[in-house]
């Protein structure tokens, strides 16, 4: 994806299992955060915030495994980001890219899975997708935070409207509602949605054309014990023996790969 969704976090509460990790004897935990915004297949989070599972999950057990050591997950809220890996209460975060976060770009592993956005409309009446064009004097809902630079000028010129809500199934639900004429998010955010509300389905109308697609990346602390080049030889080995592809793959994503 070009250019797309933000995530900016703040450091919130650990999940119960987290508090339970250990490391082998003289390593330390791999601390892992993620935002308790995503969903699945992202994330698996049960009441109260409780990390169950999820794509990103596994991932961080598969990076934290290749290293010696075991992961500790921490969900965090998703205004600061930022500070919370590069203050040092993380020490990685994966699912983000150095185009919506604007951390200096030796801190970034390489490219992990690709998110791609698309336009969902209603089945009712659905929005022809083919350029940016199409999206002129209409009322787009997006997720709060989250930075679409294809569509900023047309956004504070007032030829897009700009409508933003905190949770994919008020996205959803704007556009309904008919309070919206489509949303911008991603393939998993929308399989998520479907995921949880299968009568729905039939309700939406999602673009062939992809909105964007952005190579993902791990974000990972400068002075953090697990160096950038450990966790880059970690993720190389995953990817070479295929396994980040069959767990992207089970997940309904696609590695890229």
């Amino acid at each position: 994806m070009v250019a797309t969704s933000c995530f900016l976090l703040g450091a919130q509460a650990a999940t119960p299992p987290a508090a339970t990790a250990s490391a082998a004897p003289g390593k330390p935990l791999l601390r892992v955060a993620h935002t308790e915004a995503m969903a699945y297949p992202l994330l698996s989070i049960t009441p109260p915030n409780r990390l169950s599972g999820g794509f990103l999950k596994e991932l961080g057990d598969l990076i934290a495994a290749e290293l010696g050591t075991e992961a500790q997950h921490l969900l965090v809220a998703r205004r600061r980001m930022e500070g919370t890996v590069m203050g040092g209460e993380a020490d990685i975060a994966c699912y983000y890219s150095p185009l919506w976060i604007p951390a200096s770009r030796e801190h970034w592993t390489l490219p992990v899975v690709p998110q791609v956005e698309r336009v969902v409309s209603l089945a009712a009446q659905p929005l022809p997708f083919d350029s940016l064009a199409d999206l002129q004097g209409k009322r787009i809902a997006v997720l709060l935070g989250y930075q679409f630079p294809q569509l900023q000028a047309a956004f504070e010129s007032g030829q897009v409207t700009r409508l933003d809500e905190r949770q994919v199934e008020l996205l959803f639900r704007r556009l309904r509602l008919g309070m919206a004429d489509a949303l911008i998010t991603s393939e998993v955010e929308i399989s998520g949605y479907f995921k949880r509300f299968p009568e729905e389905r039939e309700r939406f109308h999602i673009s062939s054309r992809s909105f964007s697609i952005t190579d993902t990346q791990c974000l990972v602390y400068p002075s953090s014990p697990w160096r950038l080049a450990a966790i880059n030889d970690a993720l190389g080995r995953l990817i070479q023996r295929g396994t980040l592809a069959r767990l992207a793959q089970r997940y309904g994503m696609s590695s890229g790969r």
